[in-house]
């Protein structure tokens, strides 16, 4: 069976492309992601160690995609049906993913964008968008009404890309800190009707 994804150079991604995933993830939004892995590490992991953890199991449940140019991993995009009913405060949870969790709550039952990044160096070639249309062609195909991601508000860049894909605001929740240092003030949900 092939891991080819209709669309463009994109596939499935497998274990081998974990070492690529690492930077891809930490690009998702920067400073966050590093700091989020630091604190949920166990004991004895380093940052990098959960960053891996976590992404294999991306790979291993089939959420990953990975965009190919000139031989190597250029892009990622992680994206899955969410919940009907995701629990939004679980115990033990960290606070800076409280607010996050609220959203995940009214995104109930969206094709959800769970991470899309590609590298600095190979920006401008649309591989952000078409990763979009792979994952809308995924929700469409899994009937699912809409499709959702969250972006924090001080990425102005994603925000316009997203816009443009006709992506709007529909809720917005406080980011939670915690000795994370950055000028962003909100987690904004963004959805997108799929007709």
């Amino acid at each position: 069976m092939s891991n080819a994804v209709p669309g463009g150079p994109f596939r499935k991604a497998d274990l081998a492309d974990l070492k690529d995933m690492l930077p891809l993830a930490k690009l998702t939004v920067p400073g966050f992601v590093e700091h989020l892995w630091s604190r949920l590490a166990e004991d004895g992991e380093t940052v990098d160690d959960f960053g891996r953890r976590a992404q294999e199991a991306f790979i291993k449940e089939g959420q990953t995609i990975v965009a190919e140019l000139e031989g190597r991993v250029a892009a990622m995009l992680i994206s899955y049906p969410m919940a009907e009913a995701p629990n939004p405060h679980v115990p033990g949870m960290d606070e800076m993913l409280k607010p996050m969790m609220t959203l995940f709550s009214k995104a109930a039952g969206t094709w959800y964008l769970h991470g899309i990044a590609a590298y600095p160096e190979l920006a401008g070639r649309g591989l952000g968008s078409r990763l979009i249309e792979v994952a809308e062609r995924q929700g469409r195909l899994q009937g699912t009404p809409r499709t959702s991601l969250l972006v924090i508000d001080t990425n102005l860049a994603a925000i316009r890309l997203y816009e443009r894909r006709g992506y709007v605001v529909t809720a917005t929740q406080p980011v939670v800190k915690k000795g994370w240092q950055t000028p962003a003030s909100d987690w904004l949900l963004m959805e997108k009707r799929l007709v």
